[in-house]
């Protein structure tokens, strides 16, 4: 590392990585006048093999808020209410077995509680649009095609070092770094982080491909999974454009599989010889690993780098974006002078448990995939098979109904526990994992409301901590309390007496990502000591 200053850049916050997690980041930091440096190896985001391919209804809501939400659909190559179902089948030419309808909150039928719906978008078209919009942010720079190859750090800041695309050493300095490099995270071993957990036993293989007109060809219907079980092949696959791109994930594929055996299981996932051409593959395993911590000094792990999920019900991009949330605005803290000394180490206290929560989701809906299904004689025509593919839906039903309805989860995961939340013994409905119930309990997500067609309470929040006054008395003495500890506050009058009975208060604190810090039927005597708490200053 070169010890001269007169070649080093200088900034707010370093991120390392440029995918879906550290993207979202630099938008998180960006929106808030936060200088950072983005280094990511790639020039462009890959077509290989987007094994994301969900952006869930509160990633969704975090790119509302961030401004960017429309440019992510817009980019969409399968349009918006293209599909929200999954089918189970024999083939994609063979029976079907069992249909789902309405899955992953897709549905482009506006709900009561959502204020964005989830999206069917591959990964590197999300990438695109979040870098496209990243122009922005006045305050970002990023910086494709460099990758980190080192990083020292001490009581003031953190010096990076990277190699630009043409060899070239370069250093960038920030108070804060923060490693979304992925599974193989560079930030990682440089912090000497272990991950803790395990990995599956068995290789899979997503395969990308074109198949011109086959989806006129098949008879199941739109969906945005074909979910394929028969005891030959077993995976599941899908489009990724209306134009006959289309990925397929073969369960437990053969480790000496060449380019003629992939061709042969997609085949025989069809169900016929129809002409495609293999594009890329992408073997991988699921792990179901966990950072034995997200924090060193002045470095944080986010996403991958942090935690790898299983892709069974589609958590792990989702959860690396709210890793972005909640890490973004503590780090806005910490830079504008406002956070508590607890307020960075409640990242992770919040943050880890998510995703040990998430792991466990994805690792219950891994215990049956589709060949635990697939049973000799699900394609025969007489009552023999009839009867055999009605059992298996059955079987379906009972296994995937929890992993194609996910939104209890992705919405009522709470931060219990929280150092930094003020919980309360009021009224605190539990979701289930395929049930939201809204609820207005310290720790939740800020329940959503329309006011008007398309205008959204959440919409109403400001970039800091919001005080919703819900028909009750104006409470002005949050002001001078938030002033003398340097909080951004805003205050929002709802005089909704009807929203009373959700919230369970007639006052309550947001933060800066949308969760609840504290309800109350009155304004508190010292709204200083509230604030103090929410921001991580304790004693």
């Amino acid at each position: 590392m070169t010890s001269s200053t007169e070649h080093v850049e200088t900034t707010e916050v370093v991120i390392a990585g440029g995918g879906p997690v550290g993207l979202t980041l630099a938008h998180e930091l960006g929106s808030r006048g936060i200088g950072c440096v983005l280094l990511e190896p790639r020039p462009e985001p890959s077509l290989a093999s987007p094994r994301c391919k969900q952006m869930n209804p509160r990633s969704m809501e975090i790119f509302r808020r961030l401004g960017i939400a429309d440019a992510v659909r817009g980019n969409a190559r399968l349009p918006f209410g293209w599909s929200d179902s999954a089918v189970f089948c024999t083939a994609l030419t063979g029976h079907r077995l069992e249909r789902f309808d309405g899955v992953f909150a897709l549905s482009d039928v506006q709900r009561p509680d959502l204020a964005e719906p989830a999206l069917w978008c591959a990964q590197n078209h999300v990438e695109e649009a979040l870098r496209d919009t990243l122009t922005r942010r006045e305050t970002v720079s990023a910086r494709w095609g460099w990758t980190l190859t080192g990083l020292e750090q001490d009581a003031t800041g953190v010096t990076a070092t990277a190699t630009d695309d043409a060899g070239r050493e370069r250093v960038v300095r920030g108070r804060y770094l923060v490693g979304a490099d992925g599974a193989r995270s560079a930030v990682r071993r440089a912090c000497d982080i272990p991950l803790t957990g395990r990995s599956h036993e068995i290789r899979n293989v997503q395969v990308i491909f074109d198949a011109p007109g086959l989806s006129a060809r098949h008879r199941l219907g739109r969906a945005v999974q074909y979910w394929v079980v028969n005891p030959e092949v077993n995976g599941l696959m899908g489009m990724l454009t209306t134009e006959d791109l289309w990925w397929a994930i073969i369960i437990n594929a053969r480790e000496d599989a060449d380019a003629a055996w992939y061709e042969r299981a997609v085949h025989r996932m069809i169900g016929a010889e129809e002409p495609i051409t293999v594009t890329a593959t992408d073997p991988w395993t699921a792990r179901m690993l966990v950072a034995d911590r997200y924090r060193e000094g002045r470095c944080f792990l986010a996403g991958d780098a942090a935690h790898q999920n299983p892709p069974w019900g589609g958590f792990g991009a989702n959860t690396g974006i709210g890793d972005a949330a909640d890490l973004g605005w503590k780090l806005t803290a910490a830079l504008r002078g406002w956070a508590g000394d607890g307020l960075l180490d409640s990242y992770e206290t919040e943050r880890r448990p998510i995703a040990r929560r998430a792991i466990a989701e994805a690792e219950r809906n891994m215990r049956v995939l589709t060949g635990e299904l697939a049973v000799p004689g699900l394609d025969g025509d007489g009552p023999d098979g009839r009867a055999l593919r009605a059992k298996t839906a059955e079987l379906i039903r009972q296994a995937k109904t929890a992993e194609m309805y996910t939104v209890g989860f992705v919405l009522g995961t709470a931060y219990s526990g929280s150092p930094i939340v003020l919980p309360d013994d009021g009224p605190a409905p539990a979701s289930t994992g395929t049930e939201y119930r809204p609820s207005g309990a310290p720790g939740n997500r800020l329940p959503h409301q329309w006011l008007s067609r398309n205008r959204s309470l959440q919409d109403e929040l400001g970039p800091g901590f919001t005080l919703l006054e819900i028909a009750a008395p104006p409470a002005p003495e949050w002001e001078p309390a938030a002033a003398e500890a340097g909080v951004p506050l805003t205050r929002y009058r709802l005089n909704r007496p009807d929203l009373h009975g959700l919230y369970a208060a007639r006052y309550v604190l947001v933060r800066p990502d949308g969760y609840i810090a504290w309800r109350g039927e009155a304004s508190p005597g010292d709204p200083r000591a509230v604030l103090d708490h929410a921001r991580g200053q304790h004693g």
